[in-house]
Parts: structure tokens; sequence; C-alpha cells
């Protein structure tokens, strides 16, 4: 590997492999909230970020154009991440929910670097932290290590069999991932499953309806699942400027979009409540009470898809009480 001292001058020979792995100081937070935007519900995740990018390629990712270079990032001063993670939570008795899957594949390289663990085991004495791990990988294999399986979601990116095989290289497919599901099941783990970006295409309500029911044929107890998310695709629109330069910009921005209030590109708003109100349907059939959200949505959206009942008491609220459920702690 090799150590760079400034992530702009990365050399290009590096910076365009997304297989090379670099190390570097993060000279900033590693612990940041969800950012959120006004006029969209925000789940209230914190982020943790030891290294970024990752060694697969999903065409959707906003990554290649977030960061300029697609190479992967290990961060080397992980004992700064201790001293701040340990001094933030210091006194904190609400409920917190971490992830590391915000700007990198959570275990893609687990095996080789054991970052997932690390993190696992510097939260692990805080009763009142969960933390998940967000992938595209079916390789587990190093999360034996893990001492304390409960206290850790292990969450898989899902898509339809053909957008795995359109939209993404090098990951593990549909089914991979749901049988990797139900191994962690038994290793102890908590699992989530996350439907972001979902896709308009020919079929696609009965193939994601079919990604439902292969969810509950492969994973027998849903109290294992800790939530489900949703969110329709979309994008900057520097991935479709930093796509088109290379003649990839179809089929994602082929049909009509529309600027958010977020600036991001996205699906009209009828074609998204389709999607929600299809997949909310098929998860009442087969367990009504799973705890189900919608990622970056307004309040319109959520009450035309059918979902403002589950919230009462605000989006983060819901799923606090979904983690405190898992961590064995009083519901408030």
């Amino acid at each position: 590997m090799m150590q760079i001292d400034d992530l702009q001058n990365i050399p290009p020979e590096i910076a365009s492999n997304r297989a090379a792995v670099i190390t570097a100081r993060n000279r900033g937070e590693f612990w940041k909230p969800c950012p959120g935007t006004s006029g969209y519900l925000c789940c209230g995740y914190q982020i943790i970020t030891p290294s970024t990018g990752c060694g697969m390629y999903c065409k959707y990712c906003i990554l290649q154009a977030y960061f300029p270079y697609q190479c992967q990032v290990l961060f080397e001063n992980l004992d700064d991440l201790e001293r701040e993670i340990k001094s933030r939570l210091d006194g904190r008795k609400d409920i917190i929910r971490f992830g590391t899957g915000e700007f990198g594949d959570s275990l893609f390289s687990e095996k080789r670097f054991g970052v997932a663990g690390k993190i696992a085991s510097l939260l692990q004495p805080y009763p009142n932290v969960i933390v998940e791990f967000k992938t595209k990988s079916a390789d587990i294999s190093a999360l034996s290590r893990i001492k304390n399986p409960e206290k850790v979601i292990i969450g898989f990116s899902l898509n339809t069999p053909v957008m795995i095989k359109c939209m993404e290289r090098g990951t593990a497919s549909l089914q991979q991932r749901l049988d990797a599901a139900a191994r962690c099941i038994e290793m102890g783990f908590f699992v989530a499953f996350h439907f972001d970006p979902m896709f308009i295409y020919d079929n696609w309500e009965q193939e994601y309806r079919d990604v439902v029911k292969a969810i509950f044929w492969t994973v027998s107890d849903p109290e294992k699942i800790a939530w489900i998310s949703m969110g329709g695709f979309r994008s900057m629109l520097s991935l479709k400027t930093f796509l088109k330069k290379k003649g990839e910009h179809l089929p994602l921005f082929s049909g009509e979009m529309i600027s958010g209030v977020d600036g991001k590109l996205r699906y009209f708003r009828p074609l998204r409540v389709a999607l929600y109100r299809a997949m909310v349907d098929e998860f009442n059939r087969h367990c009504a009470d799973i705890t189900l959200y919608l990622c970056m949505e307004s309040p319109e959206v959520w009450e035309e898809a059918g979902m403002m009942e589950r919230i009462p008491e605000g989006l983060a609220k819901y799923l606090d009480k979904s983690a405190a459920r898992m961590l064995k702690l009083p519901i408030a």
C-alpha cells in the first residue's frame, strides 16, 4: 500500500484504479451526522468514516463524481477516530445509530483490514449504541472476529437481478447477499436491507416484489431484521456529467426526471410513490409490522405512499425504538 500525505496529489495511475488501496491521515472529523435536507424527513443516522471507496463498481455510485480519485483510502490515524468517538460518547444516554457505509462499502476489504471489527469493538461498551455495516459483498467470514454480534447490524443493499447485472460490477448476486444475511443471523447479528436506489424500468413492479418474497423465503426470523429502507434513484447532476463524458449515462438518465429541493435529479413524484406503494403492499403481505422507511423523501410522499402512519413520533424516533428493541433497552 502507498502512503499519501495529500489526497489531492495521488498519482494518476493509482487514483484511477479502484482495486488500489492507499493510506492517508483523516485531517477532519471521523463522526458526522447524516446531513439531511430541509423538506425531507431525516432518519437521524450518525456516520463514521474510517475509509472511503471500494473495489466494486456501481454505475449509479455518486462517489465516482464526488471524490477526485477512484481508489480505496484507508485512514491510518484510527487512534484519532477512537479518541473522537470516546470523547463525544462520554455521558450520552440517548440511542445512537452509527453506520460506516456512506462513503464506501463497509465489508469489501474487511478480511484484509478488519476495520469493521475494530469499530464494533470500540462501540461495544456503550449500551445505547448500535452500529450498522452496509455492503454489497457476501464475504462475511471476517465477521466471526466480532465478539458481540448482537450489537451489530449487517446491512445488505438489494436490487433486482436485472438491475444488479445492468448497474453493478463485482458485487455479490442477489441470492448470495440473501444467503449471507441468513448466515449473519445464525452468527448472532441483526440484518437490514436497503432498496436504494430503486429504478423504474419494464416489469419493475413484479421484479421488486419478487425480491421482497425472496427475503422472507431466505430469512426465517423477521425479528432479526432491524429495518428496511427504500429510496428511488436520485443523483447530483455532476454524476450525469461525469458519466456522459464516458458515454455511460444511459440508461440511468434516460427517463424524465426533475430537480428536487436538494438539487438532485430524481423521478417524478407519482413514479416514486408508485414504487413505494407496491413495496409497502408486498411487505404487508409478508410482515406488516416490519420496520420500513423511506430515505430522503418529503412528508407528502410518505403520506401518498401509505407510510406516514408508521411514524407518528417522527422517523428518527421510529428507528430509535427499533434500535432500543435490539439493544434490549426500555422503549420511551
